[in-house]
């Protein structure tokens, strides 16, 4: 589908039409995650723009939307996904030149890309390791990244089965079963699993060629200071955010 670039939103009024559309998500997604998508081509086009020309890669694509916003912005993009069933969730995909595959395994060249964009595919796959090294290795030097996942203690963490996931990822999970029966969809073990933001930041860290520009919380950035404290952040930052520079040399 096409799209043309749209103003979303800013601060408190963003926030507010954010969690008016989130509350009917399941019944009508595609105003939330046009809204979303608006604002994350914009954040970017701010960030690491202008947009226009730079070849991105769109991983965990679903039907499209953040893949049309940026192509609104001029952005070349690689929409990439593992799932026909997310690539039509809600009727509105797939993207035109998807491609089917494995986030840890992208048929990409090394770098290859501007741009690295994944959005809340982290805690849909049973290790993030491989996802970061694949960011790590289709970058060009000096070339950006942007992951953002919903974290567990995040009051959304367990998706269908929150609040239990407080209980934390063993018993919180096993507690809705045997009181609701599995979740629709996200169940846990199979398209759904804790990933939390301190061992995250450590792992993209632990890649010399990466260096994080800043991690903030995806839907307040302006209280990126919650991401030094830990504890604190896996519960509040809600959906976290982390920026990536691909090193255009090793230290």
């Amino acid at each position: 589908m096409s799209a043309t670039v749209t103003d979303p939103p800013r601060g408190l009024r963003r926030a507010r039409s954010l969690w008016r559309l989130w509350r009917n998500e399941r019944a009508d997604p595609a105003p939330f995650y046009r809204l979303l998508a608006d604002g994350a081509a914009e954040d970017l086009d701010a960030w690491y723009g202008p947009l226009a020309g730079q070849a991105i890669v769109d991983l965990g694509c679903g039907p499209g939307y953040y893949t049309d916003a940026l192509r609104a912005r001029g952005a070349t993009v690689i929409p990439v996904d593992n799932s026909e069933d997310e690539l039509r969730f809600g009727g509105y995909g797939p993207p035109d030149g998807y491609v089917l595959a494995d986030g840890g395994d992208l048929p990409l060249e090394d770098a290859s890309v501007d741009g690295f964009f994944c959005s809340n595919v982290l805690e849909h796959t049973p290790a993030a390791e491989p996802i970061i090294r694949e960011m790590d290795r289709v970058l060009k030097p000096g070339g950006w990244g942007y992951v953002s996942w919903t974290n567990w203690y995040s009051p959304w963490g367990g998706h269908l089965m929150a609040p239990y996931h407080f209980l934390g990822p063993k018993l919180g999970p096993r507690l809705y079963e045997r009181r609701h029966g599995k979740p629709e969809k996200h169940a846990y073990g199979e398209t759904l699993w804790a990933c939390h933001i301190g061992p995250t930041l450590r792992l993209v860290r632990s890649f010399p060629g990466l260096e994080i520009e800043r991690a903030e919380p995806r839907y307040w950035p302006w209280a990126h200071a919650v991401m030094h404290v830990p504890g604190v952040r896996e519960l509040v930052s809600w959906n976290c955010v982390i920026r990536v520079r691909k090193r255009a040399t090793l230290r």
